[in-house]
């Protein structure tokens, strides 16, 4: 039996785990962190299949000069990070074209658009449909003019399959009673889910991991030893080197440091996002809620309701800066003015993103054995499941129903 070593336990490295699993490799997964305290866990938690149109959007790229200045906005820079991201920043940018919006949003809906099935068909293999929520999401609009904003981005993605409906303000507040009865406009994401909870979500995972005869050693990585076009072993935090014969690195964030190491540089930053849960909400909210102008979402969890978003670009060793939770919780009273927002708990997470929005999956270059399974972004939760299964028909030799090539590690 073959032993595989996967580097990171959270959402996307214990599916990937667990399809390996399936395909008969003895896994062993390596992770300093507390299970299910990672990335996703300061996430909406939403399964996302139709967010396929990259951030380098033209609203975005509008809009970000200001962003970045507003300590309030969504997307902001962390003072003393400008000149380290600034070549990231320069891809991103040379995403904005149409033709790469359009090139872009087939890529990433080429992955997304089984999403919803890998994660069903994934979790009842696994006796876990309990994890996933049936409500669909609703996007809210305060004004026609925001809605208008992003109706183009709404027929590009009802264009590659996925389902939207545009309904009024008050048609919303009818399915969901708990928002302010004055938004103009939403739009039910009638393909999205939700997890029931996100660190559930992979701890639950991680429980079946070990008990269908998997290993988690709670140390990091820190280098490699290689042999000719081959890794024979990753060396922990300890000391310890672990031997294997293939090695799979989905360390979210982190994997950038671990891919230099072996001579790969990806283009990727470790943005963080913040999240408040309310265990006492004061308030029943029965449907997941993005609210387009804040850029946040709202997910009823079983352990509370959840307030997410932000992208905060500061290196991987900064600390949070919990004022841009507390904002996000401020703002949410708009969309649910019942909100109690005493006694929360504040989370963050550190998302893998990548300048063209797209994750990094398949071989690093160079190295026979070795393969990345990063820079999912914002859509960790989404496409865990999906990556699992491409990762596992990777390393087994079989045929992908893709072309993987648009995820290449080389690609920048």
């Amino acid at each position: 039996m073959q032993k595989v070593i996967v580097i990171g336990g959270g959402v996307v490295g214990i599916s990937c785990a667990l399809k390996l699993q399936d395909d008969g490799y003895e896994v062993t997964i390596l992770d300093p962190g507390e299970p299910g305290e990672g990335a996703s866990w300061a996430s909406c938690g939403s399964i996302a299949v139709s967010e396929v149109v990259p951030l380098s959007k033209p609203g975005t790229m509008r809009r970000a000069p200001g962003w970045m200045l507003d300590p309030t906005g969504p997307l902001t820079l962390r003072a003393g990070s400008a000149l380290r991201v600034l070549p990231w920043f320069l891809r991103f940018a040379g995403n904005a074209r149409a033709s790469q919006i359009d090139k872009i949003s087939r890529e990433i809906s080429a992955l997304t658009r089984t999403a919803l099935a890998d994660t069903q068909a994934f979790l009842g293999a696994l006796g876990l449909s309990d994890l996933l929520r049936h409500q669909p999401v609703i996007e809210l609009y305060d004004s026609a003019q925001d809605l208008e904003h992003e109706r183009g981005f709404h027929d590009v993605r009802r264009a590659l399959g996925f389902e939207l409906e545009e309904i009024s303000g008050a048609q919303a507040a009818e399915l969901e009673p708990s928002i302010a009865p004055d938004f103009a406009y939403a739009v039910v994401l009638k393909d999205w889910r939700s997890v029931v909870d996100a660190k559930r979500f992979v701890v639950d995972l991680q429980k079946v991991f070990v008990e269908r005869g998997g290993k988690i050693e709670r140390v990091g990585a820190k280098g490699f030893v290689r042999e000719d076009h081959k890794v024979i072993a990753v060396h922990d935090d300890k000391g310890d080197a672990h031997i294997a014969d293939q090695f799979v690195i989905a360390a979210g964030a982190y994997s950038r440091r671990l891919a230099a190491e072996l001579d790969c540089p990806i283009q990727m930053e470790g943005v963080i996002g913040y999240q408040t849960s309310f265990v006492d909400p004061g308030v029943t909210v029965e449907h997941g809620l993005i609210y387009a102008k804040g850029g946040f979402g709202i997910t009823p969890y079983e352990s509370g309701l959840a307030i997410a978003g932000s992208i905060e670009f500061a290196h991987l060793d900064a600390q949070p800066n919990w004022k841009r939770a507390d904002i996000l919780v401020q703002k949410a009273k708009r969309v649910v003015p019942g909100l109690e927002t005493r006694n929360g708990d504040r989370r963050f997470g550190r998302r893998p993103l990548t300048p063209d929005t797209k994750p990094i999956i398949g071989k690093v270059p160079g190295l026979q054995n070795v393969m990345l399974a990063t820079g999912h972004g914002q859509l960790g939760v989404t496409l865990a499941a999906t990556t699992g299964r491409l990762v596992s028909e990777m390393m087994t030799g079989r045929q992908t129903k893709i072309d993987m090539s648009a995820y290449r590690a080389d690609r920048f």
